[in-house]
């Protein structure tokens, strides 16, 4: 399936309605056969693993504060899921939220976690929680992550750009990844009453 198709198919309605639509959510032990349909190797999963914990952590606190009716399973498969295509793209090259988002989609016509997967790098639309959680919450989860450990906003972007700022270009895309994160998380913050610049995500959900 082509990107763009995708694109198309799920922009610009929200989590809510795209939910009623048809589609799966596959289950933990799922996520995990879909992991070796992809020969998705262990330091992969373990950081998807620790994804997914800080997904959940986030997912029941909104579910407590803001949003009673969140499917918690939708947020745990997002997690999984995002990085689904990532050593794909290392070995044969192209995107990897693209590639992973049209695998997801082909797996489960559910466009909730198809939009997840492809906007897990950059969220392009607006930051509504009570519009996208799905999306947003695994979007910012994914970059409190330092390959599987938790970590500030601050301190993993330094070290992408220790290791990917070769030059101006991946520099600029770097900040503005690292200030999109930011706005993300003043939202939560804001919204759920968290600081979550200092929140520890020890929560008892296990996957």
């Amino acid at each position: 399936m082509n990107p763009s198709q995708i694109e198309i198919s799920i922009n610009p309605l929200e989590d809510e309605r795209l939910g009623a639509t048809p589609g799966w959510t596959p289950t933990v032990a799922e996520c995990r056969k879909m992991w070796e349909l992809w020969d998705m190797p262990e330091h992969i999963q373990s950081h998807s693993l620790t994804v997914t914990r800080v997904s959940q952590c986030i997912a029941e606190l909104m579910k407590k504060t803001l949003l009673p009716d969140l499917d918690v399973q939708v947020v745990t498969a997002a997690a999984m899921l995002h990085d689904l295509a990532k050593f794909y793209t290392i070995l044969h090259g192209g995107s990897h939220s693209q590639i992973g988002a049209a695998w997801v989609q082909e797996q489960t016509r559910n466009p909730v976690l198809t939009r997840a997967v492809l906007h897990h790098v950059h969220w392009p639309f607006a930051m509504n929680l009570r519009s996208y959680p799905v999306s947003l919450i695994v979007c910012y989860s994914d970059k409190r992550v330092m390959h599987t450990e938790i970590v500030t906003l601050e301190e993993r972007f330094a070290d992408l750009q220790t290791r990917y700022g070769m030059n101006a270009t991946a520099i600029k895309h770097i900040q503005e990844s690292l200030e999109q994160g930011q706005s993300i998380e003043r939202l939560l913050s804001a919204e759920m009453k968290v600081e979550f610049n200092a929140y520890s995500f020890d929560c008892r959900r296990m996957v």
